[in-house]
């Protein structure tokens, strides 16, 4: 383990989980963190007996961070100044809370000055 520390979005970890090598490169030797909405995204997805049972051995394999008021709170003023939904609020919210970078694909968090992105490309 290389001591670098990683939030990471539901959308890399399901690219992570299919075999995307993108993913797998960014996230090699890091602690792997996730939001509780992340935690929750995954396991809503429509899965068949051997894909939840990788899934929830994936997600015993990383820290999952559940909300507290600093992340609600911080939340509720990106989801106001930035315009972005709810659960990408939230995300981002964490990875602020946690002061770590946060891997994705998604560009809806472009737009947060103050958050770390590290941007994968389709």
């Amino acid at each position: 383990m290389s001591g670098v520390k990683l939030l990471v979005d539901t959308n890399v970890i399901i690219r992570h989980l299919s075999g995307d090598e993108k993913s797998e490169t960014a996230l090699e030797g890091a602690a792997l963190y996730i939001s509780s909405i992340t935690y929750a995204e995954l396991l809503a997805g429509q899965l068949n007996k051997q894909e939840e049972e990788i899934l929830v051995d994936y997600l015993n394999s990383v820290h999952i961070i559940h909300t507290n008021d600093f992340v609600c709170q911080t939340a509720g003023l990106l989801r106001r100044s930035h315009k972005i939904k709810l659960p990408d609020a939230l995300i981002a919210a964490t990875s602020i809370f946690l002061g770590l970078p946060l891997v994705t694909f998604d560009s809806d968090f472009d737009s947060i000055n103050n958050l770390q992105i590290i941007k994968l490309v389709v």
